[in-house]
C-alpha cells in the first residue's frame, strides 16, 4: 500500500489534470474554475464548471471526443521513490486448543490489532490480517523444506502433491477472529497510510508459540511446531517429571 499507492496516487493526479485540461477545453472554460464530482446515478466522474449550470462532462464524454478529435491518450506512466520506510506494527492475542494424544493444535479465538496509518479500504484491510494470520499460522504450525541429510535433496519435491497449506477450515470462525486498527496518520503515506503485508505476518508464530507454551508448559524454540515435535516435548517432560 505504501510504495504502490504512492505511485498510484502520482499517476492518478496526472490522469486527473489530463482529465481537467481536456474539459477545459471542451467546455471553453479555465482549468482552475472547474471542480469533479461523483455521479454515483451515472457510476462516474463529472466535471463541471462551478455556478454554470448545464455545462459539465462525464469522464466517459471527455475520453470519448478526445480519442475522435486524436488527442494524446488519458494516461500516465510515474515511479515512485519512497521518502522513507514508516514502520507498521500488528499484534496478535491467540487462543489454541491441543490435543495431547494427537499433537493436533487448533486456532480457537483471535484478536488483532494494527497500526497502519489511514485505513483506505478496511475490508481489504481486515482481509490482509486474515491472511497473513493463515500464512503465519501454517509457518508455524506446519510448513517446511525438509532436506535429505546425506543427498542435500529437497524431500518434498511437488509443492503441489505433499506441499500442504492450511484452508479457510483451519482458521477460528469469522465470528472469533476480531480485527481492530489504531487511528494514526503517516504523512509521507497516500491519503496518511502505511502497509500492512509483512506486519501481518511476522508476529505469528511468537503469537502462537506462546499460546501452545500457555496450554502445555513446554517451550518450542523451532518452527515448525509439528504435532510428532509436541508429543516428542510432552514426551521429554513428563519424563522429566
Amino acid at each position: 500500500m505504501y510504495s504502490g499507492g504512492g505511485a498510484a496516487l502520482k499517476v492518478a493526479r496526472q490522469v486527473k489534470e489530463r482529465i481537467r485540461e481536456y474539459a477545459a477545453r471542451l467546455l471553453d472554460a479555465y482549468p482552475h474554475a472547474l471542480k469533479i464530482r461523483c455521479d454515483e446515478e451515472r457510476g462516474q466522474g463529472v466535471i463541471y464548471v462551478e455556478g454554470v449550470e448545464g455545462k459539465e462532462l462525464t469522464f466517459e464524454e471527455i475520453a470519448s471526443i478526445a480519442r475522435h478529435k486524436n488527442w494524446p491518450t488519458i494516461a500516465s506512466v510515474e515511479s515512485y521513490r519512497q521518502p522513507s520506510c514508516p514502520p507498521h506494527f500488528t499484534g496478535y492475542f491467540v487462543e489454541v486448543e491441543v490435543d495431547t494424544w494427537t499433537g493436533k493444535v487448533r486456532p480457537v479465538r483471535v484478536v488483532a490489532g494494527a497500526d497502519i496509518g489511514t485505513v483506505i479500504n478496511p475490508d481489504l484491510a481486515a482481509g490482509q490480517v486474515h491472511g497473513g494470520f493463515a500464512t503465519g499460522w501454517s509457518m508455524t504450525t506446519q510448513e517446511d523444506t525438509p532436506y535429505d541429510p546425506e543427498s542435500g535433496d529437497l524431500m518434498n519435491h511437488g509443492y503441489i502433491t505433499d506441499y500442504k497449506v492450511p484452508t479457510s477450515r483451519d482458521m477460528p470462525e469469522l465470528e472469533d477472529f476480531t480485527v481492530f486498527f489504531v487511528d494514526t496518520y503517516e504523512p509521507t503515506g497516500p491519503f496518511g497510510a502505511k502497509g500492512i503485508g509483512e506486519g501481518a505476518l511476522n508476529p505469528v508464530a511468537g503469537a502462537v508459540a506462546n499460546a501452545i507454551h500457555n496450554a502445555l508448559g513446554v517451550r518450542f524454540y523451532e518452527l515448525p511446531i509439528t504435532p510428532s515435535r509436541i508429543l516428542a516435548a510432552l514426551k521429554d517432560k513428563e519424563g522429566c517429571g
